[in-house]
C-alpha cells in the first residue's frame, strides 16, 4: 500500500507541475509556440511494470482526462496518452530489449541502466508528441514548423522530465 501511495503523490506532484507551472510559462510568444514541455506522460511511463496493460489504461484515461479538464483540451491530452498506455510495452521492448512478462520483472525500470531508461522515456515522448501535436494542427501544411515544435518540445521535455524520473526512482522506486 505505502508504494502506490508513492505513485499517486509522484503522479499528483507532475499533474501540479504541468498544469500550473509549465502550461504557464510566457518566455516570450515567439519561442512559446515552438517549445511546449510536457511530462504527464511520465504518469504512466513510470507505472509499476508489472500491472495490468488495463489498469496502466484507466490510469492513462483518467490523467487525460484530468488534463483535458483543466487546460480545456477537449479530449486532445486523454486520445493521445492512451496510445501510449498500450504501446508502452513494445516500446520498453525496443528501447531496452526487455520484456514486460510477469516471470518477476518488478522493478524491471530500477534494472535498467542509464541509457536504456533515457532512451525508452525519450522514444516515448517522441512519440506522444508527434500524437499531441500532429492531431492539434490535422495539417502537414507546415512540415517543418510541425517537426521543429516536436523535436523542441520533446527535448525541454526529456530536459525537464529526467529530473522527475530520477527522484522518482530514488525515492519512490528504492523504498
Amino acid at each position: 500500500m505505502y508504494k502506490y501511495m508513492s505513485y499517486v503523490w509522484m503522479s499528483l506532484a507532475v499533474l501540479f507541475v504541468q498544469i500550473f507551472i509549465l502550461d504557464n510559462i510566457n518566455i516570450g510568444a515567439s519561442v512559446a509556440i515552438w517549445m511546449r514541455p510536457m511530462i504527464f506522460p511520465l504518469i504512466v511511463l513510470l507505472l509499476p511494470t508489472e500491472w495490468k496493460m488495463i489498469w496502466v489504461i484507466v490510469v492513462a484515461y483518467v490523467t487525460g482526462y484530468i488534463m483535458d479538464i483543466s487546460l480545456g483540451g477537449e479530449g486532445l491530452y486523454a486520445a493521445t496518452l492512451l496510445p501510449i498506455a498500450v504501446i508502452r510495452p513494445w516500446l520498453l521492448y525496443l528501447t531496452t530489449h526487455r520484456s514486460l512478462e510477469a516471470d518477476g520483472q518488478s522493478h524491471l525500470l530500477l534494472r535498467l541502466n542509464v541509457r536504456q531508461l533515457m532512451t525508452y522515456i525519450a522514444a516515448a515522448l517522441l512519440v506522444h508528441h508527434a500524437l499531441f501535436f500532429f492531431m492539434e494542427v490535422l495539417s502537414f501544411g507546415d512540415v517543418v514548423r510541425l517537426m521543429l515544435t516536436i523535436v523542441l518540445s520533446t527535448l525541454m521535455s526529456l530536459l525537464i522530465g529526467w529530473f522527475v524520473v530520477r527522484l522518482f526512482i530514488s525515492k519512490v522506486l528504492v523504498k
